[in-house]
């Protein structure tokens, strides 16, 4: 069995280290321990805490075990020879790929060059080396923990151990401190520090030739973070996409177009700053479908949606009135061959379809906006292949 140990202070209270996008370190640990595989959770500390709570429920939910160590005298107990222990430092903000796989590949203890890691805030191990704040050891060593004194720091006494027993070190790259993959955070103010560049790891940029999605990013990391955990907050932003749409068709069956195109920009908005709300309470070593599912559903609601109050804008038989906006919404599928590139970027932006049709109803000249909508989407979307082919 694959077991992950975290703590969790004395205490168990994350106010003193401060939080991270909405989470605590030891939240932070918990995901990329579950990531690793850990199918069991040992948490060192003080478990009636609000904290320790928070995580055993987050644990049982990632479908891992979860028992509570209050002192080293525990830890043999819940831990079998044949098991693997996954250590983590107290304080460590586990977020680089590379030292992912790493303690993936068996056995082994994270080591960073000594001056780099003890300026970090690393524990030295000698002139050359310091401990990297993670090390993966065979179950077998912990039964060496009997032989200690009852007030023996547990992780430092499993360090110890680990390199008595000859568990091979693995070299992680200082350009890892330096980019802030892996970090050591305690104090509020380090977290605080630490946490645009976690949240930039996770919503990467985007062209701002597809102002919607850029602009649905910068407001998430400018305000989403500390409601990650909350599910209130995840629910938020798809409830207001349904809303948006709802007022559109509203506004479209009473007979205006321009404010139904008009209310489909903040729909726009709210798809892609849900779908970048989904990426930040994700790990980024575990992929999960459910969000990226989510925004596909939100996604083509709001291309129904588009269609209908087109079709409700256009003057003529039912034909004629959804033959242009199936044309334009089918056209939003076709792949692009460089959709992150310069401005054909803007062919794949739906709250600046709207925002164009909007302004073509406002004039009323909705089906004329929609003919030349799908004129510019065939040139920004087939034109480049054709004239690659040729």
């Amino acid at each position: 069995m694959r077991i992950g140990l975290i703590a969790v202070g004395d205490t168990g209270d994350a106010a003193e280290a401060g939080l991270l996008a909405g989470r605590s370190l030891a939240r932070h640990q918990l995901d990329f321990a579950l990531a690793q595989g850990c199918e069991k959770i040992i948490l060192l500390g003080y478990g009636a805490s609000k904290e320790a709570i928070a995580l055993r429920h987050a644990a049982e939910a990632g479908g891992a075990q979860c028992q509570v160590a209050r002192s080293i005298r525990d830890l043999p107990a819940a831990v079998r020879g044949d098991d693997r222990l996954l250590v983590l430092a107290h304080g460590l903000l586990p977020d680089s790929p590379v030292a992912f796989d790493q303690l993936e590949q068996g056995y082994g203890m994270l080591v960073l060059p000594a001056e780099a890691g003890w300026s970090a805030g690393f524990e030295r191990l000698d002139l050359a080396a310091a401990w990297g704040g993670a090390m993966a050891l065979p179950g077998r060593l912990v039964a060496g923990l009997d032989e200690l004194p009852e007030d023996a720091d547990p992780i430092a006494a499993l360090l110890r151990l680990a390199r008595q027993g000859g568990v091979p070190e693995r070299a992680l790259a200082e350009s890892e401190l330096v980019e802030g993959r892996w970090q050591i955070v305690r104090t509020a103010a380090a977290a605080h520090t630490a946490e645009p560049a976690w949240l930039r790891r996770r919503l990467p940029p985007v062209s701002r030739f597809r102002p919607t999605a850029w602009l649905a990013r910068a407001l998430v990391r400018r305000f989403a973070s500390p409601w990650i955990d909350q599910r209130r907050a995840a629910a938020a932003l798809p409830a207001g996409t349904v809303l948006a749409l709802a007022a559109a068709l509203a506004a479209a069956w009473f007979g205006f177009p321009a404010l139904a195109f008009a209310a489909l920009v903040p729909a726009a908005l709210a798809t892609e700053a849900g779908a970048a709300f989904g990426l930040l309470g994700r790990s980024l070593f575990a992929a999960e479908s459910r969000p990226a599912r989510l925004s596909l559903i939100l996604r083509l609601m709001w291309d129904g949606a588009f269609v209908a109050v087109g079709a409700l804008a256009i003057d003529g038989s039912r034909a004629q009135r959804l033959f242009a906006p199936l044309v334009a919404a089918g056209l939003l599928h076709v792949p692009s061959p460089a959709p992150e590139q310069g401005w054909r970027a803007l062919a794949a932006d739906r709250g600046v379809l709207a925002a164009w049709l909007a302004l073509a109803a406002g004039l009323g000249l909705a089906e004329g906006g929609f003919m030349l909508l799908a004129l510019l989407l065939i040139a920004l979307r087939i034109g480049p292949r054709a004239g690659e082919r040729g």
